[in-house]
C-alpha cells in the first residue's frame, strides 16, 4: 500500500492511504509516481480545506489515463489527507464534517482467511475470535489459490456446515469467494442455495467484478445476500451497480475507490436506492480510521469489516492500535481521522526505491 503525507505551509500535515496491492509491489510505485510527478504540481499553492474542488481538478488532470485503476488510487489517498488536514486545521473529527455523527462506535465483523485444508484450524481461528466478543466473522478466499474456497462444491459446504456447527446460530458467518475462482452464474444460484441452509449471512464476490448484470440476476435468484464492489472506482462506476440494484451490499474502500470525497457519495446513493452498504477494508489502520469516519457520518451503517490476519500495518503502524471491544470498534473522536502514525514502524515497513 502506499502511504501518502500532505505538508501545508501552516504546519499541518496530513496523512492517506491507497489501498494499492499487487504481488511484486508494482502498483504502489506505480501510485508514487502518479503522485510525485503527476498530481503533486496540482497541489501546491491549493488551499487544503477545498476538498471537492480538488478532487474535481485532479481527477480532470488524470482523466486521459484514469477514471479508474492507478489514477484513482492515487486520488484516494490524497483526498483521505486533505480530509485529514481539514480536521486537524478545525479541530474536529473528520465524520464531524462529513455531515456528523450517528454513532459513536460501529460492530464489526472478524475478516479472516479459509484453511481448506485444515477445518479445524479454520475453526479454532473462529472460535477464538467468537471468544474476543465478535458476534460477524467472514471467512473468505483461502490459503493458496491452488487450495482456495470454491474449487470443490462438496468441500466449500462441508466447511460451512462444520463452522455453523462449531460456531452455533448467534454468529454472522459470511463468505468470501473471493478471486481465486470465479463461478459462472449457474452456478453460484446453486451454491447460494446449498449455503443458505446453514444461514449465511452474505455470499461475496462469487462472478467476475466486470459484470454487474450477472450479479444482478444472481441477486434476484438467491435468499443469501450477494455482496461486492471492492473492485469498482468512483460514484460513475458505481452508478451501475446501484440503479441495477445488482448485489444487496456494496463494499466500496475507501483507499482505491477515490477517497472519502467519493465514499460519501456513494453512501449517498446507496441510501437514495435503499442497498445496504459496509466499506471494505483489509490492508491498514489508516483505511480502518477512514472507514470509521465513515460510518460515523452514514445515517444507515451497522457493520465494518477488521481485518483479522496479522499485519504490522494493522497491529503497529499508529501509536494507539484498534482493538475492538465485544466486537465493536470505537469511532475515533481526535480532530481528522483521529490516529497518529508510529514513525518507526513507517520506517520499518518503508520500501526503498
Amino acid at each position: 500500500m502506499v502511504l501518502v503525507g500532505v505538508e501545508t505551509d501552516e504546519g499541518i500535515t496530513g496523512i492517506g492511504e491507497a489501498c494499492a496491492l499487487s504481488e511484486k509491489g508494482e502498483a504502489a510505485l506505480a501510485v508514487k509516481d502518479v503522485v510525485e510527478v503527476g498530481l503533486r504540481p496540482y497541489l501546491v499553492g491549493e488551499n487544503p480545506l477545498e476538498i471537492g474542488r480538488i478532487w474535481e481538478k485532479l481527477y480532470g488532470y488524470s482523466e486521459w489515463y484514469g477514471r479508474r485503476g492507478i489514477a484513482i488510487y492515487a486520488l484516494s489517498c490524497l483526498d483521505v489527507a486533505l480530509w485529514d488536514i481539514t480536521g486537524k486545521a478545525l479541530d474536529v473529527p473528520i465524520s464531524i464534517l462529513l455531515g456528523g455523527r450517528f454513532r459513536e462506535k460501529i460492530k464489526v465483523y472478524a475478516s479472516i482467511l479459509f484453511d481448506m485444508e485444515n477445518f479445524d484450524a479454520t475453526v479454532d481461528n473462529a472460535k477464538s475470535e467468537v471468544r474476543k466478543g465478535y458476534t460477524a466473522i467472514k471467512f473468505g478466499w483461502g490459503q493458496t489459490q491452488e487450495t482456495s474456497f470454491g474449487l470443490d462444491a462438496d468441500k466449500d459446504e462441508a466447511i460451512v456446515r462444520t463452522l455453523r456447527e462449531q460456531l452455533g446460530d448467534k454468529v454472522d458467518i459470511m463468505v468470501d469467494v473471493g478471486r481465486f475462482v470465479n463461478w459462472s452464474i449457474g452456478y453460484a444460484i446453486k451454491m447460494a442455495r446449498r449455503l443458505s441452509k446453514y444461514n449465511v449471512f452474505w455470499l461475496e464476490e462469487p462472478l467476475p467484478q466486470e459484470d454487474p448484470d450477472a450479479y444482478a440476476e444472481l441477486t434476484r435468484a438467491s435468499d443469501v445476500y450477494i455482496a461486492a464492489g471492492e473492485g469498482e472506482y468512483t460514484r460513475y462506476g458505481f452508478r451501475d451497480w446501484i440503479t441495477k440494484r445488482a448485489v444487496d451490499i456494496l463494499q466500496p474502500d475507501v483507499t482505491k475507490a477515490g477517497g472519502l470525497t467519493e465514499a460519501r457519495r456513494i453512501a449517498d446513493l446507496c441510501q437514495l436506492w435503499n442497498i445496504m452498504m459496509v466499506p471494505h477494508g483489509f490492508s491498514s489502520a489508516i483505511n480502518v480510521a477512514a472507514n470509521l469516519q465513515l460510518v460515523a457520518s452514514m445515517p444507515n451503517a451497522f457493520l465494518l469489516e477488521f481485518r483479522k490476519t496479522p499485519s504490522p500495518l494493522i497491529s503497529r503502524l499508529i501509536k494507539k492500535p484498534f482493538e475492538a471491544e465485544d466486537g465493536y470498534l470505537k469511532i475515533p473522536d481526535g480532530p481528522g481521522l483521529g490516529i497518529e502514525l508510529n514513525e518507526s514502524t513507517v520506517e520499518e515497513c518503508t520500501v526503498k526505491v
